[in-house]
């Protein structure tokens, strides 16, 4: 997956698409309100970039300006690697500044469940460091 572009600092909401996805076009409404409040997304589409990007230019222009992809490798394996054992949308996750995942989220993404998702980021990022013994 490409990094986190330098305008879009972490954490951010990563959000995996796919048109053939009912379940994720159902989310796009929470997302295109979350972009709007200026949360930080990338939308990663999977397949189909022409349908894809039509359908999120369709709810809000923000969205398809969030889009990258889709990636090489097989949507299976782009969301295995991101951390979805079952390799099936729909899929989120929060990223901090590494790209490492702060919070996961399997099923319908609502507002509050990527505001949640976010503040695992941030709680992670302020926590102070513990010495090791």
């Amino acid at each position: 997956m490409p990094p986190l572009p330098p305008d879009l600092p972490p954490p951010a909401l990563e959000v995996f698409y796919s048109p053939t996805c009912t379940p994720c076009r159902l989310e796009l409404p929470a997302l295109s309100l979350l972009a709007r409040d200026g949360t930080r997304i990338r939308i990663v589409l999977l397949d189909q970039e022409e349908r894809a990007r039509a359908e999120l230019r369709a709810v809000s222009p923000m969205l398809e300006a969030a889009a990258v992809g889709p990636p090489a490798a097989a949507p299976r394996d782009v969301l295995r690697a991101a951390g979805n054992a079952n390799g099936i949308l729909p899929f989120a996750r929060a990223v901090a500044a590494d790209e490492m995942a702060c919070a996961t989220w399997s099923g319908g993404l609502t507002v509050e469940r990527a505001r949640t998702m976010l503040a695992a980021c941030a709680r992670i990022v302020s926590a102070p460091r513990r010495a090791r013994p």
